[in-house]
């Protein structure tokens, strides 16, 4: 038997990349996976190398997209166990350009709004369906510090994922964080092994924190 057998399981930004690789971790443990993205034809691919899922497109920075998606999860399993918010990492990388004079407001607003909105977004609509049953949910942001509006988000994402950890610890749903180095992207695999841990029993002890990893990419 698998770690996650029986359980649903929602990704953000698994289109491709981490979430992708975080998707077929899932579903290699057992899991249910929902593949959001916000593009569904990269959605639909990678939905193909799981055992079981379905795929959701959604533009995790629309509250109303995010409250959809969350519901057609519902609505076609019954029930929402894990929650991993993923989406919007695609820019960060030890290669960016990172001169905080250069940095566009396009490129600011971008950040904030695919990382900490679509977080905030979805982690309330996954609170709201958890309520009652419990859960997990594990928000990965990167940690790169050479890129100042990754950076803000990065320390944001911190203090949300520790605040709601407190908020609804009480409900029986478990609130954490994962915070790779940007070089890690260039090895997903260990970005998704990381979160499966996380997800388990083992992350318990983690609840609240957000926990720096380096993998073979760094």
């Amino acid at each position: 038997m698998g770690s996650m057998d029986g359980r649903v399981a929602l990704v953000t930004g698994a289109g491709s990349g981490v979430g992708a690789a975080i998707a077929r971790c899932f579903a290699d443990a057992g899991a249910t996976v929902a593949v959001l993205d916000a593009d569904s034809t990269a959605a639909e691919l990678a939905s193909r190398a799981l055992r079981a899922g379905m795929v959701v497109r959604a533009d995790v920075s629309d509250p109303v997209q995010v409250d959809h998606a969350v519901q057609a999860v519902l609505d076609h399993y019954g029930k929402l166990d894990v929650l991993v918010n993923n989406a919007g990492g695609w820019e960060c990388g030890p290669a960016a350009p990172g001169s905080t004079m250069d940095i566009t407001d396009e490129q600011w607003h971008t950040a904030l709004a695919a990382r900490l909105d679509g977080a905030f977004y979805g982690t309330r609509a996954a609170l709201r369906a958890m309520k009652g049953q419990g859960g997990v949910i594990i928000t990965v942001a990167a940690e790169c510090g050479h890129l100042a509006h990754h950076s803000a988000v990065d320390g944001a994402m911190r203090g949300f994922t520790a605040a709601v950890a407190r908020d609804v610890a009480p409900l029986g749903i478990r609130v954490g964080g994962l915070a790779p180095d940007c070089a890690d992207f260039l090895v997903p695999e260990d970005i998704a092994a990381a979160v499966l841990d996380l997800v388990g029993p083992a992350g318990e002890r983690f609840a609240g924190q957000t926990i720096k990893t380096r993998g073979t990419g760094a």
